[in-house]
């Protein structure tokens, strides 16, 4: 064969394959509609008023209620849930797109976690979707070994598995659906705290009042040292008992940022507390711009429960009916760390003798 008839053929192969390129992708564009794992969902999401979110053994972990107002936690006397979570994983699953069946045999469920949840050993969620009716029951499982954008997954009524796209942030337990945040007032606004615990001298700390800056002396190397000493938020702490010392510096400062980006583990009602709680511990921060927030920890049987109360005049006023129309009437389980800055004694603050 002559090269420019080897040229020649070469050429028509060269385009023979960008016309059937161009055919496969552009069928498979064509119906892509086809291949998402819910057609029909992203159209349905406004509808949504009832998200129930099951684990093994066919136990709730969540029930999420869609009011007037807000979503809400059904298990959580009707707490505001997390929107936030709640969004991204309806949107991961209104958008999920098949890339290939898996096993139809219920024998191979538990490799890829889609198993049916009545299995007490089930590895993965059901996600049942309502509106006056039903609209999606979904078993999300495992994700394929390496892989972030891509989960095993099952219609709870069909025997087919499939792997689909989708990064889902599925909470295993029902506070993890709950709105997590309670306060996040930075270390900078608080001016003093004050932890009171029932019968013992309580534990003051204070921001010490800053060095008026000298304006002669335009120094860089004072300035910085100012936005130092300014960053470290190194609170004074009253009657350290002579001979003592703090045990390092700066020990303060994890009480001072307490109520910053304070997040909750669970919540339940005041009835928690039982008719007899007894008194609580007391921690008391008053902002700089004149906020008071007291947060009482109550040491019950099953561990330490925290209320808040917040008050204040004029537009601290504000804020602190704001903080009281969320948190009031609430008793929280916070983090281990943070529920021990609310309870230090003066003690916990030196260094050993």
């Amino acid at each position: 064969m002559s090269q420019r008839a080897l040229a020649g053929l070469l050429g028509s192969l060269t385009v023979l394959a960008i016309v059937v390129g161009i055919a496969l992708f552009g069928g498979r564009g064509a119906g892509r509609d086809e291949q998402l794992l819910l057609p029909e969902l992203k159209s349905q999401l406004n509808e949504v008023r009832r998200v129930v979110i099951t684990g093994a053994g066919n136990q709730p972990i969540a029930t999420l209620e869609r009011g007037a107002e807000l979503w809400t936690v059904a298990e959580r006397n009707n707490y505001p849930a997390d929107v936030g979570r709640l969004r991204k994983n309806l949107l991961a699953l209104a958008e999920a797109r098949i890339v290939e069946e898996k096993t139809s045999n219920p024998e191979f469920y538990e490799r890829l976690g889609v198993q049916d949840l009545a299995d007490e050993g089930a590895g993965g969620v059901q996600l049942t979707l309502s509106a006056e009716q039903e609209l999606a029951s979904v078993i999300i499982g495992q994700a394929p070994s390496g892989s972030a954008d891509y989960v095993y997954a099952r219609r709870a009524a069909e025997p087919t598995s499939w792997l689909i796209t989708g990064q889902f942030d599925l909470g295993k337990t029902g506070g993890e659906w709950l709105d997590r945040l309670l306060t996040d007032i930075p270390a900078e606004r608080i001016e003093s705290v004050t932890i009171t615990h029932p019968g013992e001298a309580a534990l003051r700390m204070s921001r010490p009042a800053k060095t008026p800056a000298n304006p002669d002396d335009d120094s860089p190397d004072k300035a910085d040292e100012s936005a130092a000493v300014d960053a470290a938020l190194d609170f004074a702490v009253e009657g350290i008992p002579t001979g003592r010392e703090l045990s390092y510096p700066g020990v303060t400062n994890s009480i001072a940022v307490a109520l910053a980006d304070l997040q909750l583990e669970d919540v339940q009602t005041r009835d928690a507390l039982g008719s007899s709680p007894g008194k609580p511990v007391v921690a008391r921060f008053v902002t700089t711009d004149g906020l008071v927030v007291e947060a009482s920890a109550w040491q019950l049987a099953g561990g330490t429960r925290i209320t808040f109360l917040a008050s204040g005049e004029g537009e601290a006023g504000k804020e602190a009916d704001a903080l009281n129309a969320r948190l009031g009437g609430w008793v929280y389980t916070l983090p281990t760390y943070k529920t021990e800055q609310f309870t230090r004694r003066l003690k916990d603050l030196l260094a050993p003798k």
